[in-house]
């Protein structure tokens, strides 16, 4: 397939297993990276492989549909959303989500599948429609979430899983063999975005029944906290015997 990739974090293994499958990646179109650094790795296998590296920014995107007119684009972490001109513009717009859709759209979900006790989480490749993460599902993937993940090792192994999610979903549509299955969105609510307050912990609960929500806090940029006489007291968690290869684990 003949591809537009878009953009704007660290998810060059996936421009890398889609140029291996033997697709051809016609540009490829980031965010600044002065204010997204981690899309570098992907600017630099683009330079490597002779492709065509554009910064866009949001106003960019209607005039860039026109020019991309029947063109099949491919959002990997793209910061972005697609005006719906664009998305008319363009043969096939594809996003690539890192957790199980419907239940976990949007940005920053994955401490949210950490704090409800999830045990899996996955890849969803979707067609991109005018709403957020609400297109129709071309291919879902599942992995096995440990009781001793945290946001940063979830968000780890999304990303080494996310390749082979979305080569196979090239392959589905380059074979014609697509299935296409509208999301059913009937009560699925929309999880916030993640503040220091979602890592406060209710200490009259059991150490048991806090410990998904004190693993689900980040523990520089939003640590699981209570408090006592008005100060704020923080809970970090670790295992002794941990192996070597789960630094970012519990």
């Amino acid at each position: 397939m003949e591809l537009q990739y878009f953009s704007s974090g660290p998810r060059e293994r996936v421009l890398d297993a889609v140029l291996a499958a033997g697709h051809k990646v016609l540009g490829v179109f980031i965010t600044d990276p002065a204010r997204w650094p981690q899309v570098a790795r992907t600017v630099e296998l683009a330079a490597r492989h002779g492709i065509a590296v554009r910064i866009v920014r949001r106003a960019d995107l209607a005039g860039l549909g026109t020019e991309l007119g029947g063109s099949t684009c491919l959002s990997v972490g793209f910061a972005y959303l697609f005006p719906e001109s664009f998305i008319a513009a363009t043969k096939l717009c594809l996003n690539v989500h890192g957790t199980l859709l419907p239940k976990y759209a949007g940005a920053r979900t994955l401490n949210w599948v950490i704090e409800h006790g999830e045990r899996e989480s996955g890849v969803t490749v979707h067609v991109i429609d005018a709403g957020i993460d609400t297109g129709p599902i071309v291919l879902q993937r599942a992995f096995a979430v440990s009781r001793f993940d945290t946001g940063r090792s979830l968000y780890r192994k999304t990303l080494a899983f996310e390749p082979a999610v979305v080569v196979e979903a090239l392959a589905l549509f380059e074979s014609g063999r697509a299935v296409i299955r509208v999301q059913d969105l009937a009560g699925v609510a929309r999880h916030a975005d993640r503040t220091p307050k979602h890592s406060e912990l209710d200490p009259s609960c059991s150490l048991l029944e806090l410990f998904d929500k004190i693993r689900a806090a980040d523990p520089e940029r939003y640590p699981a906290h209570f408090y006592v006489d008005g100060e704020r007291v923080c809970v970090r968690l670790w295992r002794p015997e941990k192996p070597a290869d789960e630094s970012d684990m519990v």
